[in-house]
């Protein structure tokens, strides 16, 4: 292993251009020592992290038989069973290292979220209350946990002491939101936010939060308001891809298709926008445009196999035979 590769390797996955990542490490693998499982983990976790999991799986499973004891194999399939749901499974390899001094934060958070899936809150509570994670952590996990069990005044209050230590934090807000909203309704937590959303000293969070609900409510009009306040004071990608989805909604496809374009080109497995881009042109008259824009955008990115099921897709919408 070279330190600069590593770092090369670092920088894409820091980047999100993890499957570039997983080749590096692949080439870094069959270029050097072959009973190092190093490059292997490495592979195994960029392929997790976007979204391969069988074939991370079966890397990682490659790099654990090279060496049954290394925590970072262990890691790597914990990970990717995690990804295929195979919750047990996962649980094991995880709790394998949940003591391990470099590894044991990220062991942990892995439990806590295949416990999430399995619905063992009380096993949550109880790990909580044993392990010493940052309190962002843990309260997150602690609101999530008595949610669960339908605890939702106390939900709220740990809602509520973990914004008391980070004020304004963004995950905390929305999960208080979710929470007031089971409790007292969505018109009553939509009216209180739309007031906070008002005042402009407050961070743009709570204006995205008030721009959701109103979606939420049947007020795309509304909601569209606060996109277009939000995208005024930045670019932000998931604020543009909301956007995109309440002009859509509202009837609005001609304004919406160009955000799509532009967001779908810095990201083109983006599953959600694709979804969202062709019925779009559809409604809009305009899969000829879809059209060419798909066969453009495959010329960036021929390694995305999904983007020509996505042209065959709007071919057949057009009436032409797919090539």
């Amino acid at each position: 292993m070279t330190s600069q590769r590593y770092q090369e390797y670092r920088g894409l996955i820091k980047k999100g251009r993890n499957i570039e990542a997983s080749r590096l490490a692949e080439l870094e693998y069959l270029e050097g020592n072959r009973n190092n499982p190093f490059w292997l983990t490495r592979q195994a976790a960029a392929l997790s992290r976007a979204e391969k999991y069988e074939r991370a799986y079966s890397i990682a499973k490659q790099a654990l038989s090279l060496k049954p004891s290394d925590p970072y194999a262990i890691l790597a399939v914990a990970e990717a069973l995690s990804g295929l749901k195979r919750m047990e499974e996962s649980l094991q390899y995880y709790e394998e290292i949940a003591g391990d001094p470099k590894l044991s934060f990220y062991a942990q958070k892995g439990i806590l979220y295949c416990l999430s899936v399995l619905k063992q809150w009380e096993r949550i509570l109880q790990l909580l209350g044993q392990w010493e994670m940052p309190q962002g952590t843990s309260s997150q996990w602690r609101v999530k946990a008595l949610a669960g069990q339908n605890r939702l005044d106390e939900a709220i209050e740990a809602c509520r002491q973990w914004l008391k230590v980070h004020p304004d934090i963004p995950r905390g807000l929305w999960a208080l939101t979710e929470l007031e909203i089971q409790r007292d309704g969505l018109e009553s937590v939509l009216q209180r936010m739309g007031r906070i959303a008002k005042i402009e000293s407050r961070p743009p969070v709570y204006k995205e939060i008030y721009a959701s609900l109103c979606r939420r409510a049947g007020k795309p009009e509304l909601a569209l308001k606060q996109y277009e306040k939000l995208s005024r004071e930045g670019s932000d990608p998931r604020i543009q891809r909301k956007q995109a989805f309440a002009l859509a909604k509202s009837g609005q496809e001609a304004e919406a298709i160009p955000i799509m374009e532009e967001l779908l080109k810095l990201d083109p497995t983006n599953y959600y926008i694709h979804s969202a881009y062709i019925p779009a042109c559809n409604r809009a008259g305009q899969l000829d445009r879809a059209l060419k824009f798909y066969e453009d955008l495959i010329e960036l990115h021929p390694e995305e196999k999904p983007l020509y099921g996505r042209i065959k897709t709007v071919q057949k919408k057009l009436g032409i035979q797919p090539s």
